[in-house]
C-alpha cells in the first residue's frame, strides 16, 4: 500500500446526514460542517446539566483559597467571585451565540475575526490552555480512586511507595491514574457529545450531594462551627484591600473565560435558537456556591484538625490516614465514588470534547471530533500531568494567568461576531481559502494588531508573576487587572481598525442548506438591519467546499 493509498484511507469520510453529507476537504469534515438537525439534541435542562457539570468541581471549590490567599476575608472574596461569574456568564452568552444561531463551534467564530490560518493561533491558545486543565484533571481522578481503594483495602491505605522521588508520583497515585485511564478512555471512544446530556443530568446530582456532603461532615466534626470566616490572613489597608479585590474579580473572570469562549463547541447542539441561554445563569450560581462551601469545609477542618488543605482530594486522604474508622472508611469510599464522577465529566466537557474539536479544526480531513479527542488524551497522559502539580509551581503560575492571553482574543471574537458582522456569516467561505474570510494570506491584520496592543502590556507583570524579577509596580498593576485591561483595549482597537478599513462581505448572511447548497440571505436596499426575519432577499447556488 502506497502512502497516498494509506492517507486516503485515514481521512475522515463523509456520512449520509444532512451537512455531514458534505465533501471533506482542507478546511472542513463532517464535524467542522453545522450540525445536523437529529444531532441537535440539548434542551434547557440539558444546558443546566452542562454547566452545572462546569461549575460543581474541584477548581470551583478551591478559588476561594487563592483569594484568601492574598488577603481577603470570605465575604471579599464571595463578592469577587459573584462579580467575576457575571462577567463570565455575559461571556458565555455572547460566544455561545454563534452556535446557537449557526450550529457551528469556537474555530468558525475564530476563523472569521481572526482568518483561516490566523484562527490556528486562537485554537492552540485553547488547546494549551486545556491541555494542562486536561492533566491536573487526570490527576485528581487518579487520587479519587486512591481514595476509594483506600476505604476498601486497608493494605492498600498501607502500600510502601516504590517509586524514586524523582518520578514526581507515589505507587498508589500511579495505580489511580492507571485505573483512571482505563475507565476515562471507553467513555470518550464511545458517547458522543450529542448523547452525554442523560449522563450529565445524573452527574450534577452526584457531584451536588458529594460536596455538600463533605462540607456537611467537616461542619459536624468541628462541633457545628464553620471556623472564623471574618478575619483576614493578611493585615492590608483599605486601599489595597479594594484593589485586591479587583484582582480577584480578573483572576476568577480570567478562569472561567477560557471556558466559556469555546462554549459554542456545545451550543450547536441546542434543539432551538435560545435552549442555551436560561441556563447559562446556572455557571455563576454553581460556582460561587461550589467556592463557599470549599470555604466553610476548608475553615472548618483547620479549626478542627489545625491542617490548612483546600483541595478536598488530599484532605479526605489524610483523614483516612490518621482516623481510619469503619464510618471513615464509608463515608470516605462515597465521597471518592463522587468526586471521581465529578472529575470524569467535568474533563469530558471543558477539556476533552472542545480540545477534539479544536485538533479537528486544524487537520480537517484526517482528524474527527472523536480522533482529536483521543489524540489530546492520549498526549495528556504521556505528559505525566502529575508533574503539573508537584514539579512544576512556575508552570501552574503560568495556567492561572492565562487570562493575560485570553481576554485579548475573546473581546475581538465578540466584537467581530455581534458589532461588526451583526451575527451574519458566509458560511460556505468559511471552508474555502482565498475567500471572504482569507484576508492577507490567511490572517486578518486588524485582529492580530488589536490582539498584541492589548496583551503587551501585561507581560512585564506576567514575567514577574512567573520568575520573579522585579519589575515597576505599575506593571504589576497591569498584570493584575489584565483581564479588564486586555479585553476593553483589544476590543475597542479591532473596531477602530474595521471602522478605518472594513473587512469584505459585511451585512450578508449565507447558510448552508441539508443538500449541500448555499442559501444567500440578503437586506433589501434600504432595509434597516435589525433581522432577517422582517424580510430577505434569498438566491439559491450550488456550492463546493474546495
Amino acid at each position: 500500500m502506497g502512502v497516498s493509498s494509506f492517507l486516503r484511507k485515514l481521512e475522515v469520510k463523509p456520512t449520509d446526514d444532512e451537512y455531514e453529507a458534505i465533501e471533506t476537504s482542507r478546511w472542513g469534515n463532517k464535524d467542522v460542517y453545522p450540525i445536523p438537525h437529529d444531532k441537535r439534541t440539548y434542551g434547557i435542562y440539558a444546558f443546566v446539566s452542562y454547566w452545572g457539570t462546569c461549575g460543581i468541581c474541584l477548581s470551583s471549590w478551591t478559588i476561594g483559597s487563592s483569594l484568601i490567599g492574598i488577603g481577603l476575608t470570605a465575604g471579599q472574596a464571595m463578592a469577587a467571585v459573584t462579580v467575576g461569574m457575571l462577567i463570565a456568564c455575559a461571556n458565555a452568552y455572547l460566544n455561545g451565540t454563534p452556535g446557537a444561531k449557526h450550529h457551528l463551534g469556537y474555530g468558525m467564530l475564530a476563523r472569521a475575526a481572526f482568518g483561516m490560518w490566523g484562527s490556528y493561533f486562537c485554537i492552540m491558545l485553547n488547546v494549551f490552555q486545556s491541555f494542562v486543565f486536561y492533566g491536573t484533571q487526570m490527576y485528581f481522578g487518579g487520587q479519587a480512586f486512591v481514595l476509594i481503594l483506600n476505604s476498601i483495602f486497608p493494605s492498600f491505605l498501607r502500600m510502601k511507595n516504590t517509586l524514586p522521588e524523582s518520578a514526581g508520583i507515589t505507587t498508589p497515585g500511579l495505580i489511580g491514574f492507571v485505573l483512571f485511564i482505563i475507565l476515562y478512555f471507553p467513555i470518550i471512544y464511545f458517547v458522543p457529545a450529542w448523547k452525554v446530556q442523560k449522563l450529565l443530568e445524573v452527574q450534577i446530582i452526584v457531584a451536588t450531594v458529594t460536596l455538600l456532603g463533605i462540607m456537611g461532615w467537616a461542619v459536624h466534626e468541628n462541633g457545628g462551627s464553620p471556623g472564623n470566616l471574618v478575619a483576614p490572613a493578611i493585615k492590608l489597608s483599605k486601599a489595597e484591600a479594594g484593589f485586591r479585590v479587583i484582582q480577584g474579580i480578573t483572576s476568577v473572570a480570567g478562569t472561567y473565560t477560557g471556558g466559556s469562549d469555546r462554549v459554542s463547541d456545545w451550543t450547536r447542539y441546542g434543539r432551538r435558537r435560545h435552549s442555551s441561554t436560561p441556563a447559562i445563569a446556572m455557571l455563576a450560581f454553581t460556582v460561587i456556591l461550589t467556592a463557599l462551601v470549599g470555604i466553610i469545609s476548608t475553615s472548618a477542618l483547620y479549626e478542627r484538625y489545625g491542617m490548612l488543605e483546600w483541595n478536598p482530594l488530599i484532605m479526605l486522604q489524610w483523614v483516612q490516614q490518621n482516623y481510619y474508622t469503619p464510618k471513615c472508611r464509608a463515608g470516605t469510599f462515597f465521597a471518592g465514588v463522587g468526586l471521581l464522577s465529578v472529575t470524569i465529566f467535568v474533563n469530558y466537557t471543558q477539556n476533552c470534547v472542545s480540545s477534539g474539536m479544536d485538533v479537528a479544526m486544524i487537520f480537517p480531513r484526517y482528524v474527527s471530533q472523536r480522533r482529536g479527542a483521543i489524540i489530546f488524551s492520549i498526549c495528556g497522559v504521556l505528559a505525566n500531568p502529575w508533574r503539573f502539580l508537584t514539579q512544576a509551581e512556575t508552570f501552574i503560575t503560568v495556567l492561572s494567568s492565562f487570562g493575560v492571553f485570553m481576554s485579548p482574543a475573546a473581546a475581538i471574537l465578540i466584537v467581530d461576531f455581534w458589532i461588526i458582522r451583526r451575527q451574519k456569516w458566509n458560511i460556505p467561505e468559511l471552508y474555502l481559502p482565498g475567500g471572504t474570510y482569507w484576508f492577507t494570506a490567511g490572517c486578518n491584520w486588524r485582529a492580530f494588531l488589536a490582539y498584541f496592543l492589548g496583551m503587551w502590556p501585561a507581560l512585564p507583570g506576567f514575567v514577574n508573576a512567573v520568575s520573579g524579577k522585579e519589575v515597576a509596580v505599575t506593571w504589576r498593576r497591569f498584570y493584575q487587572i489584565s483581564f479588564f485591561f486586555g479585553y476593553a483595549v483589544s476590543a475597542i482597537l479591532f473596531y477602530a481598525f474595521c471602522k478605518i478599513s472594513p473587512p469584505p462581505a459585511l451585512g450578508v448572511q449565507v447558510s448552508f442548506d441539508v443538500d449541500g447548497t448555499q442559501v444567500v440571505e440578503k437586506m433589501p436596499e434600504g432595509m434597516k438591519e435589525d433581522g432577517l426575519e422582517k424580510g430577505v432577499e434569498v438566491d439559491v447556488t450550488k456550492v463546493s467546499t474546495h
